[in-house]
């Protein structure tokens, strides 16, 4: 297939596009600077802005399906007046380009901020949202407290009104943290050690750059109809301490949801998120993992030996 790209010079933009070139697809990479020069010369590169309506006809014009990850990332730095733009028209633009076009393959990247607490700041003395039970699945409440999570549901309502209005498939991903945990350094082990606090609105949870490609890529060559939300997670968690202790330390209301599920079969070393559903639709499952590196071994196993 002939696949575009958006948003392929960005941090996971770039390795999506290396993983459907290494799959043997055709590549389109789109954005408004270009991809790192290996890449370039393995594909067709088109420089443009994802608000201007015929630069993203041309865009979609003459491909087979589109990987759309292009906007801006997250809600920090203020940037609540400029966000809706590229994040949201910019979503409605390729959606419409693809119906012109007829291209009936596309996977979008939402985000599991989608559920308000990842980037919530409470007003003083009240109390902040968390979730309503564990391990959240797609199903779990929505309760936007930024203008980003906002955009994701926008774009997950836009991407499910073009499955119905023209057959499309249309697959949203919802994304966790995005790590590069091959690139193991001293950083990583720290950040492990003091995982604690510091993740716990993810609630611990992470995924590998690699895995997010991967997905995209067996969206579009498998997915062929419909409209999916998908939670895109490491099936593991972003601490050395055990996920039960974490949870009696910061959710512990959340603690019978959790025991409950984990009776019926859950793996409590998955964590938080349930990802469960792009299993059965993708057969995916992470397979990049802070816990099996060699260099980490010691701190795997100091987890291992606390959960018993």
């Amino acid at each position: 297939m002939k696949i575009l790209v958006t948003g392929a010079a960005g941090a996971i933009g770039r390795v999506v596009v290396g993983e459907l070139l290494d799959a043997g697809h055709e590549v389109r990479a789109f954005d408004r600077t270009p991809i790192p020069r290996e890449l370039r010369d393995r594909c067709e590169m088109q420089l443009g802005d994802l608000t201007e309506r015929f630069t993203v006809l041309k865009a979609v014009e003459g491909v087979d399906g589109v990987a759309h990850l292009a906007a801006i990332p997250n809600p920090e730095g203020g940037n609540d007046a400029i966000l809706f733009p590229p994040n949201v028209l910019g979503t409605q633009l390729v959606f419409a380009a693809c119906e012109a076009f007829e291209v009936r393959r596309v996977a979008i990247a939402s985000s599991a901020s989608i559920f308000g607490f990842a980037f919530q700041n409470a007003p003083h003395g009240e109390e902040k949202i968390g979730p309503h039970y564990l391990p959240i699945n797609e199903a779990h409440p929505i309760e936007n407290c930024d203008v980003y999570g906002l955009s994701k549901q926008c774009n997950e309502m836009t991407a499910g009104m073009y499955a119905r209005r023209t057959g499309m498939a249309a697959t949203c991903f919802r994304l966790g943290w995005v790590n590069s945990v091959e690139k193991l350094n001293n950083w990583t082990r720290r950040a492990l050690e003091r995982g604690m606090e510091w993740k716990s609105r993810d609630l611990w949870g992470y995924v590998d750059r690699r895995d997010v490609a991967r997905a995209f890529r067996m969206a579009l060559e498998n997915v062929e109809s419909g409209h999916h939300i998908l939670n895109i997670l490491a099936q593991d968690y972003w601490s050395v301490t055990p996920y039960r202790t974490l949870l009696e330390l910061y959710y512990p209301t959340l603690l019978p949801s959790f025991d409950e599920a984990v009776t019926i079969g859950y793996d409590p070393m998955h964590g938080g998120w349930d990802t469960r559903r792009a299993q059965e639709l993708l057969g995916w499952k992470s397979i990049h993992h802070w816990s099996d590196h060699e260099e980490l071994q010691d701190l795997a196993e100091q987890r291992r030996a606390a959960v018993g």
